[in-house]
């Protein structure tokens, strides 16, 4: 195939960028693609990166899995369809026999159980445990006892050895235990085993139940229509047993002196064998077979895996470039197969020869992905200054007064699509949205008159919170209100962790956002706003959105379901506005021509088993 390289060579010569071979005396893997980081975490309880997913999910398999195509649920260690309860609570799932760890221990009902606890403990479970605690019964119990029993337990053991403790904790010690002198020692050890003998009689209370070595038993809080789905989830992979070598102990309890639940963070270390531990043992198509930090992984197919016959593409390699142009630049050097990410300021001129069919191995992939702003709903005042989007006729002007296709198409031009609603349209099967408010420069203006500013007149600064990223998409947004509205800004660009804090302690008018879903439901974006939800950056309250949410978990029938969800997404993004969806993401990924059974999806995730690769 002859290659359309000069704009792409130029930027890249101009931008000083070479490639430097890794080296080493291992042979080329069959397939290799490049990570602009590291992985953060291979612990399926811990990770929450869409680049850890993808290596996760290639290691390990669930009860489910997903077609490589797009991504509809298929059988992974459990045979499908599962045995449902009448009433949509309780599933039965049955294992395959076949289901092997990759050091031939046949995958049990238990190892599930297993991983599934991890990711409600505290110690272990991190950002998805809400996955666990708001399906299964009991989970959000349990997980609530635990965290209250280490809220003390922390303390008590700073006490024992002496340290000193904040007013709080003291405070919350006295409550329960009395102000007077104590041997703290003494207590903390006798609290720490009164706990930890409550605990598995605690945790049986939790709907998960192996009652023999294939079966397992899931009962949910309420119907769930998308959990096949959600089951191939990191969160809900098996663990084996040999992790329990690792543990941390405290006077042979299973917990530590805090009352936590963990791990030898080296577990997952393919080559780590440290109390007998054999190094990382997983169920999926591969297995770890070597990992450089911050450089390189491997991945060699599981002999063990229970479709190995199948598997074409026997090792894989993910290399890591953190300047996503040296990456491109092995790329069209042949050094590298496969592109998941191209996000350079050039983006817009590899979307140009992608759109125009000049490099047919660059594909611009509808993600099912938004990029929106927030608005502040909840604080009265934002800095000492009063916050105009308590009213939601000022968040409706806003949303009115600016033309997204003109930050798409002429301000960007990376080929996104302009988002009306918060849910991409055309991704997921059977969900259409509502469209969402258009451009209509008078409607904004008597809107914003309406509230009691009209021509911008009374309207204080906007505050406004953005990524170093967001700058060209930022300083348009602001030119659009200031023509149509009158509005005048601070704009405060932040680097992303230091925005999140913001965020979440509301100090910001309006603030960037985007979401990425987790599972192909309308609801992976639209719980985002429930009251009291954690990704709900706005402070956004509404019943009736909140009502309307719950009852569609309940319909069997897919189009009722789907007319409730919609008329919960018509509340935020055309009465309420909460948030302004300003774009739907496309991202630009290179395939080689070489590459074959790797399919571009609405979640980026790519399982190496169904590849092949041609010399």
């Amino acid at each position: 195939m002859v290659r359309t390289l000069s704009p792409l060579i130029t930027l890249l010569i101009i931008g000083g960028i070479c490639w430097v071979s890794l080296g080493g005396q291992e042979s080329p893997a069959d397939l290799t693609y490049a990570n602009p980081q590291g992985i953060h975490t291979l612990d399926p309880a811990r990770m929450s990166w869409t680049s850890d997913f993808r290596v996760a999910l290639n290691l390990w398999e669930g009860l489910t899995t997903w077609n490589p195509e797009d991504l509809t649920p298929t059988p992974g260690v459990a045979n499908l369809p599962p045995a449902v309860s009448q009433d949509g609570l309780t599933y039965t799932f049955t294992l395959r026999p076949d289901a092997r760890w990759s050091n031939g221990d046949p995958v049990t009902s238990a190892d599930f159980v297993r991983g599934w606890r991890r990711g409600m403990e505290p110690g272990t479970g991190m950002d998805y445990t809400f996955f666990l605690t708001d399906h299964i019964v009991g989970a959000a119990s349990y997980a609530s006892w635990r965290r209250e029993a280490v809220s003390r337990l922390v303390p008590m053991s700073r006490l024992a050895r002496e340290w000193e403790i904040d007013t709080n904790q003291r405070r919350l010690l006295e409550d329960t235990f009395g102000t007077e002198e104590r041997d703290w020692p003494r207590t903390h050890q006798d609290a720490l085993q009164r706990h930890a003998s409550l605990i598995d009689e605690r945790f049986n209370r939790v709907g998960i139940a192996a009652p023999n070595a294939h079966t397992l038993v899931v009962r949910l809080v309420a119907p769930c229509p998308y959990l096949l789905d959600l089951l191939a989830m990191p969160i809900f992979l098996p663990i084996h047993e040999s992790i329990e070598r690792l543990r941390s102990r405290t006077n042979d309890l299973p917990i530590t002196e805090q009352g936590l639940v963990t791990y030898d963070p080296q577990w997952t270390k393919p080559d780590y064998h440290a109390h007998g531990y054999g190094g990382l043992v997983t169920n999926g198509a591969y297995r770890l077979a070597g990992w450089h930090f911050k450089r390189r992984l491997r991945l060699t197919a599981n002999p063990y895996f229970h479709s190995a016959a199948s598997v074409q593409c026997q090792t894989v390699d993910m290399v890591v470039h953190e300047n996503v142009s040296a990456s491109i630049m092995a790329y069209e050097r042949g050094a590298i197969d496969f592109l998941p990410s191209m996000s350079v300021p050039y983006d817009h001129e590899i979307a140009k020869l992608a759109q125009t069919g000049a490099r047919p191995d660059f594909v611009l992939t509808n993600v099912l992905a938004t990029y929106f702003l927030n608005f502040n709903c909840v604080s009265e005042t934002v800095g000492g200054v009063p916050n105009p989007f308590l009213d939601r006729r000022v968040r409706k002007a806003f949303a009115l007064a600016i033309d997204k296709a003109q930050i798409v198409q002429r301000v960007l031009g990376r080929g996104d699509r302009t988002a009306g609603s918060f849910v991409p349209p055309g991704v997921i099967p059977g969900y259409e949205p509502p469209p969402g408010l258009g451009h209509d420069a008078n409607a904004a203006r008597a809107l914003l008159a309406e509230a009691g500013y009209p021509n911008g007149e009374g309207l204080p600064m906007i505050d406004l919170l953005y990524t170093p990223n967001d700058s060209r998409i930022v300083q348009a947004l602001a030119h659009m209100w200031g023509v149509t509205l009158g509005a005048t800004f601070n704009l405060r660009g932040k680097e992303s962790r230091t925005l999140a804090d913001d965020k979440i302690n509301r100090r910001f008018m309006i603030a960037r956002g985007n979401w990425y879903a987790d599972y192909n439901d309308p609801t992976t974006f639209l719980n985002c706003l429930l009251t009291g939800n954690g990704n709900n950056d706005s402070g956004y309250a509404n019943d009736a959105y909140d009502t309307i949410l719950a009852a569609a978990n309940a319909p069997r029938d897919t189009a009722k379901r789907a007319a409730l969800l919609r008329r919960a997404e018509t509340i935020i993004v055309e009465d309420d506005l909460p948030i302004l969806p300003i774009l739907f993401y496309r991202e630009p990924i290179a395939l080689s021509p070489r590459v074959h059974g790797l399919f571009p999806n609405a979640r980026m995730w790519f399982p190496f088993r169904y590849v092949t690769v041609t010399p």
